[in-house]
């Protein structure tokens, strides 16, 4: 975890942070673009097969593809840097606007799930480095669930809790004429996220709090008498560098969402999107997801920087780096 802003120099830290961001964003405009041009003919996939030539050309002209090759990538990073994405040729409305609408559903369930797997990770993490016998039945939880394909993790979900028990609707996201309430169709694909991110989660922060407890000025504290629970505090302070920087990791799959989870529970959501204009070769809204998800990560990563930064004195005095 790298400090920032260092205390000596603060806007130079920002100044360069933005650059860095704006590099970033300009290379993933850059990447789309470069991926579209090698696979995807636009003007061919919209009018299809069967297509006469001079169409293809006159659409190609029309939506600016008979230009110089260098010229199209400038226009479309400026595009991208200024969150321009254009039209959806498949969906016929701007690209931004479909994303946003995409995005509410997602979020609705990944959002509650990724705050609830955070904290069930945490606390495991550090009961399973406190705890032999915890750390053995976490240790085997956490390696059934990576080990379970998660397309089984959402079935079994789905049928132990919505078809055997009633406890939740089938699907993920209320249907046209359907009467319960949205909350219930968010709980259980928010508990699936939950427990999918679990998993990998709890053996990070199990190795996190394994190495701050064996750290020497500990057993200095409990020789003084401080009790256990004093002591996890100061091992959680220590360990929130990596803590917050796990966060920070987490915080582009929450935007984008779970492709299985969507698909599975009908959730209209970011990842069902994306993967349907990967297949339309939707550039437009392939770019505006790509860019938007870039933009979080790297506003996600400087603020989680920034957290640490006002939280461990190690980092503002430049101990840690």
């Amino acid at each position: 975890m790298s400090s920032w802003p260092p205390a000596s120099t603060p806007w130079l830290a920002l100044l360069r942070r933005l650059v860095v961001a704006a590099a970033s964003l300009a290379l993933v405009a850059t990447l789309v673009f470069a991926t579209f041009e090698w696979l995807a003919d636009p003007a061919a996939l919209r009018l299809g097969r069967g297509a006469s030539p001079e169409a293809l050309a006159a659409l190609r002209t029309a939506m600016g593809l008979d230009l110089p090759v260098g010229t199209r990538l400038l226009e479309h990073v400026a595009r991208a840097m200024t969150f321009d994405f254009g039209t959806s040729h498949a969906h016929g409305a701007p690209a931004g606007q479909l994303m946003l609408q995409a995005l509410g559903p997602t979020l609705a369930y990944a959002l509650p799930g990724w705050l609830l797997g955070t904290a069930a990770a945490i606390a495991g993490g550090l009961a399973a480095a406190r705890r032999r016998r915890v750390d053995r039945a976490l240790l085997g939880l956490s390696t059934l669930v990576i080990s379970t394909s998660s397309v089984i993790v959402v079935v079994l979900a789905q049928h132990l809790l919505a078809h055997r028990l009633g406890w939740f609707p089938v699907l993920g996201w209320p249907l046209g004429g359907a009467g319960t309430s949205a909350l219930a169709y968010v709980v259980l694909p928010a508990l699936v996220w939950a427990l999918l991110q679990w998993g990998p989660d709890v053996r990070h922060y199990r190795a996190v709090f394994e190495r701050e407890l064996a750290a020497p000025h500990l057993d200095g504290l409990r020789a003084r008498g401080v009790p256990e629970r004093r002591v996890a505090r100061h091992v959680l302070r220590a360990a929130v560098g990596p803590i917050v920087a796990r966060i920070g990791q987490r915080l582009a799959h929450v935007m984008v969402g779970s492709v299985v989870i969507e698909e599975l529970f009908n959730i209209p959501g970011l990842g069902a999107l994306l993967v349907a204009a990967i297949h339309e070769a939707d550039a437009a809204l392939v770019q505006a997801i790509a860019v938007a998800t870039a933009a979080v990560t790297i506003a996600g990563q400087a603020l989680c920087d920034g957290v640490v930064w006002l939280i461990d004195p190690r980092v503002r005095r430049g101990d840690v780096t």
